[in-house]
């Protein structure tokens, strides 16, 4: 994170125990982000609530213009860079629960016309752009000591709020910024596996996805991200974060919208096992192994350049060759004994 020093300068800092001295902080910035909506989000709600059909911003704003629909304070040369601008920042801020999704590159419509039986389908199906800001700033990372996990019995390991709590009552567990990160400390990572009956999803890894020879061009069975303190909020139990996290990775990379399942009953993620494993740089990484059984009517689709292939893995079938599966995947099918079914 990034404070203020005694001398206005600004450096980076780690943030130890989370939750009782930063709490407050990033619900702070959570509430900023999620509350995000000045007049130009106003205006492209309204015109497309009224138009109901993808748009680009410049088309929104000449028809917000022709309906008298822009107040005197907003002016300039580039308003519908401005306008684009405001509702891909929403879109990245929000990402599934934004009010808006892309359609095609530069077009936009609205999440909540998704379930509209009246709109056409080809309204409906978003398309995600290359999520460039994930790799050009990253908020502080939750990590564990290296040493107190590796003390740790491996029934306190399997269960990872416990072993959360464990962390903090003996200041084990921090955020810190990326370049922090060293040997004796272990990030932790969701690793999100969705279900539909006996299969499982699976794809194949691009390398825009991830580059490790290890893991390029290998099959994978999981959706993982990292824990980090944007994470954190009121609502966690403990957990700091970690299925609302697992949710909201596995909505996004398969482009469903929040709002489609919101319509009806839905579970959180899971947890289903915690593994220590080697992370890109080499160091351990701990992998909380969620399960998320999606809705019936959900089958994947192929638009992300970085997943391929994406199908249904039968979990009853002998022929799953698992010498094809990345290194975390592997550890997932043992550790959830999906190889014994």
């Amino acid at each position: 994170m990034v404070e203020p020093g005694e001398d206005g300068r600004h450096t980076r800092t780690s943030l130890t125990c989370p939750c009782k001295t930063i709490l407050a902080r990033v619900a702070s910035r959570r509430a900023h982000l999620d509350t995000f909506v000045d007049s130009y989000l106003e205006i492209a709600q309204k015109v497309l609530r009224r138009v109901r059909k993808p748009m680009t911003a410049r088309g929104i704003l000449d028809a917000a213009y022709r309906a008298n629909l822009v107040p005197t304070h907003l002016y300039g040369k580039t308003q519908h860079k401005t306008l684009q601008a405001r509702i891909s920042e929403d879109i990245l801020y929000h990402r599934s629960t934004s009010a808006f999704f892309r359609t095609r590159p530069g077009v936009f419509f609205l999440s909540e016309l998704i379930t509209d039986p009246d709109v056409p389908n080809s309204y409906k199906e978003p398309f995600s752009a290359r999520r460039r800001t994930r790799d050009l700033y990253r908020e502080p990372l939750l990590t564990l000591d290296r040493h107190f996990l590796n003390k740790c019995s491996r029934e306190l390991k399997s269960d990872w709020r416990k072993l959360a709590k464990a962390a903090e009552s003996v200041g084990a567990i921090k955020y810190a910024a990326e370049d922090e990160v060293g040997d004796d400390l272990v990030t932790t990572w969701t690793f999100s596996v969705v279900r539909k009956g006996n299969s499982i999803l699976s794809y194949r890894i691009g390398r825009y996805r991830d580059d490790r020879d290890a893991f390029a061009d290998k099959k994978s069975i999981g959706f993982k991200t990292t824990l980090d303190a944007s994470d954190l909020t009121l609502f966690c139990e403990g957990d700091y974060g970690a299925k609302e996290k697992s949710l909201s990775v596995i909505l996004n990379d398969l482009d469903i919208s929040y709002r489609s399942i919101d319509q009806g009953d839905h579970e959180l993620p899971t947890p289903m096992a915690n593994l220590v494993l080697d992370d890109k740089k080499g160091q351990q990484a701990l992998l909380i192994v969620m399960e998320w059984t999606c809705p019936e009517w959900f089958e994947p689709t192929t638009r992300r350049l970085s997943l391929n292939n994406l199908t249904w893995l039968d979990l009853k079938s002998s022929n799953k060759n698992l010498d094809d599966f990345e290194p975390w995947s592997k550890a997932a099918f043992e550790a959830l004994h999906y190889e014994e079914l």
